[in-house]
């Protein structure tokens, strides 16, 4: 493959030096930003691989966990692509008066709008799943990389996580309070207000491993409520996005709290991984 007089060899993807990590995050930010202004993941991507030089002697698990860590910041991004083209798309029919004002077996505009919505909220409900599978290998490579390859080939990658991962001493603190975080977000929304203030006043933080991994295992067990019955049944989104509800109603775009979840552990995996490349900054 030729361009711009350069010869380039038919070999997957890799990223090689710094500068590769330096190039790939410029890109990946500039590609994010234009699906939501702000986005930007260029030191995250470096950290990446400044510690995937130092994290173990196995070269081969080091590459591993800088193709992992990069992967899932990929996966974040399509997720918020997808719940863009959803969300925008909601927002359209709703300022053309479109949202509860006819039925999708009348006006073909409407139907075609909720037929984008449902093409992006099935991609999403997968990619979330898909995510969360990602993310416990990640912390597989990070914390117990000795047993990843048992975890691949495990018949319940989720059951497999939760066995091994209550073994592990200990893990960032940026996972818990991430946790914490959530957990404070729900007492609030289900009005247990004195709850959330006992987190406020920093009497509370998710312990490792209960409840963290309890909590954790519920939130992906959600996601499959969703996920399991669009892959292997009927599906049930269908029913909600072509229904006429305002978008804080309609059952589909609960997805939309997965998706906060996912951004909200994507933040703790870029600052545990930042604090682990600072600590060990010396290089290879």
């Amino acid at each position: 493959m030729t361009g711009e007089g350069k010869i380039y060899d038919a070999a997957p993807f890799r990223i090689n030096s710094l500068q590769e990590a330096a190039d790939f995050a410029g890109y990946i930010s500039r590609y994010g930003d234009s699906i939501n202004s702000g986005y930007n993941v260029y030191d995250d991507i470096v950290n990446y691989y400044n510690y995937s030089r130092i994290h173990s002697e196995d070269e081969h698990i080091n590459a591993k966990l800088l193709r992992a860590c990069v992967d899932l910041e990929l996966t974040s991004l399509f997720m918020m692509k997808d719940l863009d083209l959803a969300a925008g798309t909601h927002n359209q029919l709703h300022n053309r008066g479109k949202i509860a004002s006819a039925s999708v077996l009348e006006d073909f505009e409407l139907f075609s709008g909720k037929a984008n919505i449902l093409y992006a909220l099935s991609a999403l409900s997968l990619r979330t799943r898909a995510f969360w599978d990602k993310y416990m290998g990640v912390l597989f490579l990070l914390y117990d990389w000795q047993k990843y390859e048992k975890f691949t080939k495990a018949r319940s990658r989720k059951k497999c996580f939760l066995k091994n991962a209550r073994t592990w001493p200990e893990i960032s603190l940026h996972f818990r309070k991430c946790l914490t975080d959530i957990v404070r977000t729900r007492l609030i929304h289900s009005e247990q207000r004195e709850a959330a203030e006992e987190i406020d006043n920093l009497k509370f933080i998710v312990e490792f491993p209960d409840p963290f991994l309890k909590i954790l295992g519920a939130e992906i067990e959600r996601v499959d409520r969703i996920r399991t019955p669009e892959v292997h049944g009927s599906g049930v989104l269908m029913k909600w996005s072509f229904a006429n509800f305002p978008i804080d109603k309609s059952r589909d775009f609960a997805l939309i709290n997965h998706w906060n979840v996912a951004n909200e552990f994507m933040h703790a995996l870029r600052g545990a991984i930042g604090e682990y490349s600072i600590k060990n900054s010396s290089p290879r």
